[in-house]
């Protein structure tokens, strides 16, 4: 007797749903504020897609974030574990949840992420490369945030692209998992694979270097 399959888990929220829900939160603000455990409890569950897309955006400019990048790194990893385990909701401690910005600030930020989500919305197509979207699901795209915050926390020397690539790996996969676009998933595996090539060349190239200036070194003391 064949077993039916399973129905594809489609996430909570779409890109479109949060541009929705950013537009109430800056009506929110102005009629008498909100806190940013209300604005991400309006965004609903889904929310950490969104926001671990956002976040990615200070890392991907090409010059090392130096010690933030490993404390932002760890922190995509964490987002990454959580959304594995099928949690999808940023977890913020209760002070910063009731934090309450102002309006302007609310104003600014859902400005930004309507825009940012638009213009996604031009270069992205929904439920394109559907079999792909399938075979990667939420536990592969979760995988490759927190692979992608792990590479992103690694404490190279100042490298350039150091950052950018492997967050990369975690914008492409947000916006594949909101938009359930196959070509953005085909865009952060190969991001992946860039990564681990570019970071395998570096270090091949600082152990080289670090090996010929000690032989360097031994020659010159031994004159």
């Amino acid at each position: 007797m064949s077993s039916q399959p399973k129905p594809h888990r489609t996430p909570s929220a779409t890109a479109s749903d949060f541009i929705q829900a950013l537009r109430a939160s800056a009506l929110a603000a102005r009629s008498g504020g909100q806190t940013i455990g209300e604005f991400l409890d309006r965004l609903g569950d889904g929310n950490a897609w969104l926001m671990s897309l956002i976040l990615t955006l200070p890392f991907i400019q090409p010059l090392p974030t130096g010690p933030i990048a490993t404390f932002g790194g760890l922190a995509f990893a964490g987002i990454g574990w959580r959304l594995r385990r099928g949690d999808e909701s940023v977890w913020l401690p209760g002070r910063i949840r009731s934090t309450r910005p102002g309006p302007s600030t609310w104003n600014a930020f859902s400005g930004f992420g309507c825009g940012l989500l638009r213009l996604l919305g031009r270069v992205s197509r929904p439920d394109r490369m559907l079999r792909l979207v399938e075979v990667v699901g939420r536990r592969g795209a979760a995988w490759l945030i927190l692979v992608g915050g792990l590479l992103v926390a690694v404490p190279f020397l100042v490298v350039p692209l150091q950052n950018s690539l492997p967050a990369l790996i975690i914008f492409f996969a947000c916006v594949g998992r909101l938009q359930r676009d196959g070509a953005m998933y085909l865009l952060a595996l190969l991001s992946l694979v860039v990564t681990l090539v570019y970071f395998a060349l570096v270090t091949w190239v600082l152990f080289f270097a670090a090996e010929h200036s000690w032989q360097w070194l031994r020659q010159w003391l031994a004159h």
